[in-house]
């Protein structure tokens, strides 16, 4: 697909997404250091809402994974809620380098969510969010399973994701992890505004928060 800069963030890539890793990689490289003006003009607060749960729901102190972390908005929401000590990772350098840049990661490491293992030991930190990222990601479920591996016992794994890809079958996966005793739901919030000012979006497309324990 070939992506016209001038409308970067607002064409029918955007809101319709990919789970291509290739051509995710490259239309954010693309969007570049465009994509905070972008998404701020948008009224993008998903990344301070879900630093405001962690805050609200930690039991764990430690190092906080910031999952997808892009070019660090929900590091510097978490930098600001107090959490000093964050490792970001994402699959595209390009963002990696502007979040590693900001001086709010101890370190920032290159992860394609679609190959697992993550490149992380078991119970490797306290707690682990991620944000505005999974649309990208196929079998999101499997990819939560990750989380829960890579966060301790008793951490917090936080995401979000979009009402329009939230069907039966996702709960149910969902479900099955907390039968399974991998995590314990502690919050599934009602639909919340994601990007109110995007046409695209507006009220169409809005987002959940997910807050689990891991067990």
């Amino acid at each position: 697909m070939e992506l016209q800069e001038a409308t970067l963030g607002q064409d029918k890539w955007f809101a319709e997404g990919s789970q291509a890793e290739n051509e995710v990689e490259k239309y954010y490289n693309a969007w570049g250091k465009d994509y905070e003006d972008s998404v701020k003009s948008w009224d993008y607060d998903a990344p301070e809402k879900a630093a405001a749960l962690l805050k609200k729901y930690m039991q764990v102190d430690g190092t906080v994974c910031d999952a997808g972390c892009g070019s660090g908005l929900t590091g510097e929401a978490l930098n600001a809620s107090g959490f000093k000590s964050v490792v970001g990772f994402d699959l595209s350098p390009d963002f990696a380098a502007v979040a590693k840049e900001k001086g709010v990661y101890e370190d920032v490491h290159i992860v394609n969510m679609h190959e697992k293992p993550f490149c992380y030991s078991d119970n490797q930190f306290a707690n682990l969010i991620c944000i505005g990222t999974l649309t990208y990601v196929q079998n999101v479920p499997d990819v939560v399973r990750e989380f829960a591996r890579i966060a301790k016992p008793g951490g917090m794994v936080i995401f979000s994701h979009r009402t329009d890809m939230i069907d039966d079958e996702f709960t149910g996966e969902l479900e099955a992890i907390k039968a399974d005793k991998v995590l314990e739901e502690v919050l599934v919030s009602d639909p919340k505004p994601y990007l109110p000012g995007n046409k695209d979006f507006s009220d169409k497309i809005k987002i959940v928060y997910y807050a689990y324990r891991v067990l």
